[in-house]
């Protein structure tokens, strides 16, 4: 027995009754004030991400596992930008006339948004594990080993590859069906409410609530590893090093507080709503008259914009190649100023 789906419309019908409206619909103020706010984000998020992309690509001193991941998560972060935000959200993407337009749009609300946020989220996870190998094994982090290599290739690709697989699984099992000619999924009528209840709190699961454990477990293990190290210090050198072991656990304990509690202050909001969307309709429909929905995931969306400075400014390497930039740049502006004032 074939499976019932819910019908897809069709937007050539609409228009044979001419109801233009439902193609060329006029933004609303809400709209064109989401969109300039949206076009600030895009613009914070791309500048800092390609910057680091460009100091990694170009400096080959950074070609390092902590720098191909931090460079793989900014480009995770403008991809999520041009895919996603510049299409959905500022040009506003909708019905069209054009299958393609249409299934686009479809995947963008359902696939690509689940597809990146999760890619962005398990690079995170991703630096703090190559993060706690590398404190917690110094000597074989250090060497060069293909078996090293190997791993960190493989966890890329698991950065990339699982997500998109599990945000286009509803459509591999069945549960989803692309429509053709209107920016509506068309949905498996058999337990529909249960299935998406399932969907919903597997995405929050896989997207927000599996990755911050992770990282939460890896960055109190690397807290806990320099506090041990600090100590063996103190203990070494009785005389002077007291200050600076506390200053090395102090470090620490910024670290970890920055680097995961922007993280959680950031996401936590929209995937807590994500669930209780899900399970309270009558609470859901009372904050989407606020849009509570869009703005928590606004602001989850800064998380783009802190990554790379996060991790730009603590690792050295990094920090350093930003900087040579800056001061080359400087250096060429103050040249060509004497240059001209001399030919004055």
């Amino acid at each position: 027995m074939a499976a019932s789906y819910t019908p897809c419309p069709d937007v050539r019908f609409f228009l044979a009754l001419n109801l233009t409206s439902i193609i060329y619909r006029p933004l609303t103020q809400f709209e064109v004030d989401l969109t300039i706010t949206w076009s600030i984000l895009f613009t914070f998020i791309v500048i800092p991400n390609a910057l680091l992309v460009g100091v990694i690509c170009f400096k080959r001193s950074l070609w390092t596992h902590s720098s191909v991941l931090v460079g793989s998560l900014c480009l995770a972060n403008i991809l999520f930008c041009f895919l996603y935000i510049l299409p959905v959200k500022i040009m506003v993407i909708g019905n069209s006339i054009y299958p393609f337009t249409n299934i686009y749009c479809q995947l963008s609300h359902n696939v690509i948004q689940f597809a990146f946020v999760c890619c962005m989220n398990f690079h995170i996870c991703s630096i703090s594990l190559e993060k706690f190998i590398a404190i917690t094994s110094p000597f074989w982090y250090n060497q060069i080993s293909v078996y090293k290599s190997v791993m960190f290739i493989s966890i890329l690709l698991i950065c990339w590859i699982l997500p998109v697989f599990v945000a286009f699984l509803p459509l591999i099992i069945g549960w989803w069906r692309l429509c053709p000619y209107f920016c509506l999924m068309s949905e498996i009528r058999e337990n529909r409410k249960i299935s998406l209840q399932a969907w919903h709190i597997f995405w929050a699961f896989l997207m927000f609530l599996l990755p911050t454990i992770v990282t939460i477990i890896f960055y109190i293990r690397i807290f806990l590893v320099a506090k041990d190290h600090a100590s063996r210090i103190r203990a070494e050198n009785q005389t002077n090093s007291g200050s600076s072991s506390s200053s090395f656990g102090l470090k620490a304990v910024k670290t970890v507080a920055i680097v995961v509690g922007i993280y959680v202050i950031l996401q936590t909001p929209y995937n807590v709503y994500q669930v209780i969307n899900v399970l309270d309709k009558t609470l859901s429909r009372q904050l989407g008259k606020l849009h509570i929905r869009e703005w928590l995931f606004y602001l989850a969306s800064w998380n783009s914009v802190a990554s790379p400075i996060i991790y730009g400014f603590f690792n050295k390497n990094l920090r350093d190649g930003v900087m040579s930039i800056f001061w080359r740049c400087k250096t060429v502006r103050t040249r060509a100023s004497s240059s001209s004032t001399l030919l004055t």
